[in-house]
């Protein structure tokens, strides 16, 4: 099983120092979640809530990922990084593959991707981005990524984005693992069908014991059949060993999951949680 510190809502002066208790301590990853902005009022639903607000406060800090991503590898040996999840339809996928290949360039072996829609219609009005082609766009920008972080020419011709010939460097040694976050249908499809994983946000054990074989179905049967699969469950609360291994027999492979009080502020206690949970679970499974 390995082990993501998933790091919501953190401060930006503590981003580096939880990032080095992880990596001391023996966790695999961090996963860095992706909000641009908060609108002061919201149309629509947040889809992880019983009643469809927010949980968090609009000043609440989001630091851009892949601008505190290679500043954390910097500062860390072993620890691995990915976005859970990045709202790739709010960027141009040119511009995102260029930042992904350069990270993994870098730091080879150590940065993933994690991709979702978004649910605002604000962040696609005031972006200028289409909301009703969301998912078909993130199934080109998925494309899109691949063909650019490959060596040689790359080229693309779909419905939403077009180009001719081109070589995106540095071009990274291995691809770029993708995952895929979302509880409908088609995100589903999409983790199975083009994702290298996908991302159970909030994961409840009797929820995934259905879902987890539609999910190893599919990805039988389709393109990318016998290639590595990542099922990574997001939790609540920190699972104990007992829990772990619950979730390892449903199929997980991964669980991200925030070791200490959303409403923490010190970031020794932070750190303090991190180090203990890292010691205690994630070195022993």
């Amino acid at each position: 099983m390995k082990f993501t510190l998933f790091t919501p809502n953190v401060p930006v002066d503590q981003v580096l120092a939880v990032g080095k208790a992880a990596d001391r301590s023996g966790w695999h990853a961090m996963a860095l979640p992706d909000c641009v902005f908060h609108p002061e009022k919201v149309t629509g639903d947040y889809p992880y809530s019983e009643d469809g607000l927010r949980h968090w406060e609009p000043d609440i800090p989001f630091v851009d990922p892949y601008t505190a991503i290679p500043a954390l590898a910097a500062v860390t040996e072993n620890l691995h990084f990915y976005t859970a999840v990045l709202k790739a339809i709010l960027r141009q996928p040119l511009l995102l593959a260029k930042a992904l290949g350069t990270a993994e360039a870098m730091f080879p072996g150590r940065i993933a991707l994690g991709v979702g829609t978004s649910w605002m219609l604000e962040e696609f009005k005031w972006l200028n981005e289409d909301m009703p082609s969301r998912g078909a766009r993130l199934d080109e920008i998925m494309e899109i990524i691949r063909v650019c972080l490959s060596p040689g020419w790359a080229e693309f011709h779909g419905r939403y984005y077009d180009f001719d010939r081109l070589i995106m460097s540095p071009v990274p040694a291995r691809p770029v693992p993708i995952y895929v976050g979302g509880h409908a249908a088609p995100a589903l499809r999409r983790a199975a069908t083009l994702g290298d994983g996908w991302i159970a946000a909030y994961a409840d054990p009797g929820d995934l014991g259905g879902v987890i074989p539609q999910l190893l179905e599919m990805r039988a049967n389709g393109p990318r059949a016998g290639q590595p699969f990542e099922i990574i469950a997001c939790t609540m609360e920190p699972p104990d060993l007992e829990r772990v291994a619950l979730l390892e027999e449903l199929g997980v492979t991964g669980i991200a999951v925030r070791p200490y009080p959303e409403d923490a502020v010190d970031i020794g206690a932070k750190c303090d949680a991190i180090t203990r949970y890292g010691e205690d679970v994630a070195q022993h499974c």
